[in-house]
C-alpha cells in the first residue's frame, strides 16, 4: 500500500494548528506523509521591490524566518505522524506559491484548518479562489477536531458520482473505513436524478471495487438541518463541480457542516 502525499500549510494560527493535528490523528486511516510548506508573502515596503543583492539578501532572511516559525510550530505539537523532514519555505504570494507547489509535487490532498464560522458566504468565496479552482488535487478543509473515524459519502443531483467514487478509491483503497453513503436533497421532488437512484448509481460503483457503505440512506431537509445530521462524522466527502461556480444546496450544508470535508473535483 503506497503512502499518500499531503500538502500542509505550517503558520501561526489556530486553524493551521488544528488543521495538523486533525491530519495526524487521522495518520492510520489516511496513510500520510505530510509535506509541511510556508510561504512569506512580501510586503509593500520599498525593499520588497528591490532588485540583485539587496532582494536576494531580504528573502532570504524571510525563508529563514519562516523555516525557524515552521519548525518551532512542528516542535510545540509533538506530532506523531509521519512529517516529511524538510519543510518547503517560500517567498512570495500564497496562491501562486501553493499552486505550483501542488503541481509539480504529485500530492495526493491538500490540507488547510478553517476555523469553524457557519458563514457559507465566506465557504464559497472560498471556493471561487484562484487557490481552489485550479488546484489539481482534492482538499481537505478542517474545522475542528472530530474524533470519529466514520465518513459519509455525500451524493447530490449535480454530483459526479464516478469522478467521487475513482477519487475516494485512490485515498482509501486498501485501507479500513467505515463509510455511510448519502444521498441529500432540500426534497425529493423533481429530483432529477431522483435520491434513490442516485444511491444505488454509487452504491454500484463502490461494489465494483470492493466497498459496502454501513449504511445507505436519504437526507432531506433545508442545508442547516443536513448540517446538523451530519456533524457527528469524521470526515464529508463530497464532489464540487468547479466550472459551474454554483450555489447550491449541497455548497450550503458543505458550508454549515462542523466536520472536517475533503472536497473532490
Amino acid at each position: 500500500m503506497d503512502m499518500l502525499k499531503a500538502l500542509v500549510p505550517v503558520e501561526m494560527t489556530l486553524a493551521s494548528n488544528v488543521a495538523l493535528r486533525y491530519l495526524c490523528r487521522k495518520a492510520e486511516l489516511l496513510g500520510i506523509a505530510v509535506q509541511p510548506v510556508h510561504v512569506e508573502e512580501p510586503d509593500h515596503k520599498p525593499h520588497s521591490s528591490e532588485t540583485g543583492w539587496i532582494r536576494r539578501s531580504w528573502e532570504s532572511g524571510l525563508r529563514q524566518a519562516g523555516l525557524e516559525e515552521v519548525q518551532r510550530i512542528l516542535n510545540s505539537e509533538k506530532l506523531d505522524c509521519f512529517i516529511l523532514p524538510n519543510p518547503i519555505v517560500r517567498v512570495g504570494d500564497r496562491e501562486d506559491t501553493l499552486l505550483e507547489e501542488l503541481r509539480l509535487g504529485g500530492y495526493d490532498f491538500f490540507v488547510e484548518g478553517e476555523v469553524a464560522n457557519f458563514n457559507t458566504g465566506a465557504f464559497r468565496k472560498r471556493l471561487r479562489s484562484k487557490l481552489y479552482r485550479q488546484m489539481p488535487c482534492p482538499v481537505l478543509l478542517v474545522r475542528n477536531m472530530i474524533q470519529s473515524d466514520r465518513l459519509a459519502l455525500v451524493l447530490d443531483e449535480k454530483t459526479d458520482v464516478d469522478s467521487l467514487v475513482a477519487r475516494f478509491h485512490h485515498l482509501f483503497g486498501g485501507r479500513a473505513v467505515d463509510f455511510d453513503l448519502c444521498a441529500y436533497a432540500m426534497d425529493d421532488l423533481h429530483q432529477d436524478p431522483h435520491p434513490d437512484e442516485l444511491l444505488s448509481e454509487g452504491a454500484e460503483l463502490l461494489g465494483k471495487l470492493g466497498y459496502t457503505p454501513a449504511r445507505a440512506f436519504t437526507l432531506l431537509g433545508a442545508p442547516e438541518t443536513a448540517a446538523r445530521s451530519l456533524g457527528d462524522y469524521g470526515m464529508i466527502v463530497a464532489h464540487m463541480d468547479r466550472k459551474s461556480n454554483r450555489k447550491s444546496p449541497l455548497t450550503e450544508v458543505l458550508g454549515l457542516v462542523s466536520s472536517p470535508i475533503l472536497i473532490c473535483w
